[in-house]
């Protein structure tokens, strides 16, 4: 195994001795938000009774829409107390942007739906205003986390419909009860990219997730119990999938196309699958589309995978390492495989519940809406929660038309004790071109940014030129920049992405940078980056890796709208380093890219050119007997 995952389950042999280390699912530290005008309580403020007697539709769909309300008021926060609320419809997510909604404990707070609903009741929560017509992929900045969506008795029932484009989350929660599709992704074209992260499925569903018809999606640390069909579908989109945990289920995953169109069909990229109690007469993986797995093992099952794509099936309970059709390369030796770069969840960041620690930039000057440049107030936030030993600096949420965000022209320093700068709700932020968040030495040993996004603007940079400090930075569209030693961690980000420090580490999962781009929407100078779930839209350069980097990919879905015959810019540019990308889907309803990949070794430059939409399970751009990572 090649996965450096504290929870992920470890093989090692003692003679003829396996010993299997199983994952621990791991619940998400109890949560609490500050009396502010940004959270909502939905006990306080919307009568909910969370008694599990009462019908609290009403109060949660008034909560749901109070959080994403930009036009009279401000996004905020929708915070639900430990308790059971109990639904008898659908709660809708109506607006485009939001909501923003946390449960006090994932175990502790359940939306649970009343048994026996009309037919006409489609799931628990939907997160758009329709259930038959997309209109279009504008619907942003979905995050539902901490809580349990149970769905009662009703086989005909889903637990989520699941709806968001470029930064939605659906993280640290629980689904149960009986239904149908536990998380239903598919139900509507348009949707994605988007994030699944740290969910359990079970209860006894007939499919675990349905992930269809969409612009990708990412997979990360899913555990799917007792699904009576299938834990994982996948037909029309590219999807990447890590540590995917799929117990008491016939068949694990599915990946296929739909109604015979072939370009259409599914791409999985899977790293780290552990599939138990299954069917012994059918496969754990059923595969006829476009397919990447490794480190993947299976119990109870026939095979471990059955595919009708070139690279065939896999007798036996485990897979190494598998493409289901030939190689892409530029270079003979160029392997078959890829160079496996370790892999690392993000760490562990507990959640600050004295409220005493929480600081607000607003109390130190900071204003939406004037045009006037915050850097001071948001400084002199940072600096005088670090003189008094305080963690979080928080904005806001925005409201009304623009202009309504917050400037930052200058440059912002994070010291001392403060570990956490988020925006409560839509913490819109726009910057210069000076304007940026600086993780240095001085700064804590690891620093989270959340909930921060310029949507439409220029970006603020987000810079890690520390020695060994770690940055994260989870559902911003801030601009990435290393120019040091620590590490850094990207979740849920339409951001681009510059590493110019040699050695410098970078994870990222659902990354969705966009535009046109001589250089490279994500630039590897050096660096060692990782990603997962990856969708670019736009024309030019979307990698480029150079100077003896390593770049490896799972899942992408390239979506360029109509390349000009001449643009001879490539999708990837490789440049004396190594670039690995695995389950690779490209379609455009214009022009595809003529040039895909750019490959210069030893001063010798090579290109992948033309063949219109594509499908690979692997592009392999790195040399034989080179240096490993």
């Amino acid at each position: 195994m090649n996965l450096d995952l504290p929870r992920w389950p470890r093989i090692r042999a003692f003679g003829t001795v396996l010993l299997v280390v199983v994952p621990t699912l791991v619940a998400m530290d109890s949560l609490r938000f500050p009396d502010d005008p940004s959270v909502a309580d939905v006990r306080r403020d919307f009568g909910a009774r969370g008694d599990g007697v009462a019908d609290d539709t009403a109060a949660l769909q008034r909560g749901f829409d109070a959080s994403s309300e930009r036009g009279g008021g401000r996004t905020r926060i929708l915070f639900l107390p430990n308790g059971v609320y109990r639904v008898t419809g659908t709660l809708v997510v109506k607006a485009r942007v939001g909501p923003w909604v946390y449960g006090e404990s994932r175990d502790g707070v359940v939306i649970r739906l009343a048994d026996g609903v009309a037919t006409n009741v489609t799931a628990v929560i939907r997160t758009h205003p329709s259930d038959t017509e997309a209109g279009s992929a504008d619907y942003f900045m979905r995050c539902v986390r901490n809580l349990t969506i149970d769905a009662g008795r009703n086989p005909h029932v889903d637990g989520i419909r699941w709806f968001g484009n470029n930064s939605s989350v659906l993280k640290d929660v629980r689904i149960t009860g009986t239904g149908r599709v536990a998380i239903n992704s598919g139900f509507l074209g348009q949707n994605g990219p988007n994030l699944v992260q740290d969910v359990l499925v079970e209860g006894s569903f007939e499919t675990g997730i349905r992930s269809a018809w969409n612009w990708g999606q990412t997979m990360s640390r899913v555990t799917i119990r007792n699904a009576r069909v299938e834990g994982v579908y996948v037909n029309a989109t590219a999807v990447g999938i890590e540590e995917l945990v799929v117990e008491n289920t016939p068949v694990a995953l599915r990946n296929e196309y739909p109604n015979d169109w072939l370009w259409w069909g599914g791409v999985v990229a899977l790293v780290g699958g552990r599939f138990t109690g299954g069917d012994p007469a059918r496969p754990a993986i059923t595969n006829t589309s476009v397919l990447y797995a490794r480190d993947v093992t299976s119990r109870g099952f026939k095979q471990v995978l059955a595919s009708t794509t070139p690279g065939g099936g896999v007798d036996g309970s485990n897979i190494t390492e598998y493409v289901s059709h030939p190689v892409k390369r530029l270079f003979a030796d160029s392997p078959d495989g890829s160079f496996q770069l370790p892999i690392r969840r993000e760490p562990d960041f507990p959640w600050e519940t004295n409220l005493a620690n929480w600081v607000c930039a607003n109390d130190h000057g900071a204003v939406a809406g004037d045009s006037r440049d915050d850097t001071a107030a948001l400084q002199a936030a940072i600096d005088a929660a670090a003189l008094a030993g305080r963690t979080v600096v928080y904005l806001r949420g925005i409201g009304g038309g623009d202009p309504n965000w917050y400037t930052l022209d200058g440059e912002v320093r994070v010291h001392g004790s403060v570990r956490h700068v988020m925006g409560l709700g839509f913490g819109r932020v726009i910057g210069g071109p000076a304007g940026r968040f600086v993780v240095d030495d001085a700064s804590g040993p690891v620093v989270k940014f959340q909930h921060l996004q310029a949507f439409g603007g220029r970006p603020p940079v987000v810079e890690n030129r520390s020695a060994q400090r770690t940055l994260v930075v989870e559902s911003c569209d801030l601009r990435i920049l290393g120019t040091g030693g620590g590490d850094i961690f990207v979740t849920d980000c339409p951001s681009s992405i510059e590493l110019r420090s040699a050695g410098q580490r970078l994870w990222a999962r659902q990354l969705n940078p966009e535009g046109d781009s001589e250089v490279g929407l994500v630039q590897n100078d050096g660096a060692r980056l990782w990603a997962l779930g990856v969708k670019h839209e736009g024309r030019g350069v979307r990698f480029r890796t150079r100077k003896g980097g390593y770049t490896e990919v799972l899942g992408v879905f390239n979506y360029g709208p109509g390349i000009a015959a001449d643009d001879l810019r490539p999708m990837f540019e490789i440049d004396g380093a190594s670039f690995c990308a695995m389950g690779v889907r490209e379609i455009s309803f214009g022009e595809t890219y003529p040039v895909k990949v750019g490959e210069v070794r030893q001063g010798e430059r090579r290109e992948e050119r033309g063949g219109g939409w594509i499908g690979w399970s692997l592009y392999s751009g790195w040399r034989a007997g080179g240096v490993s990572p």
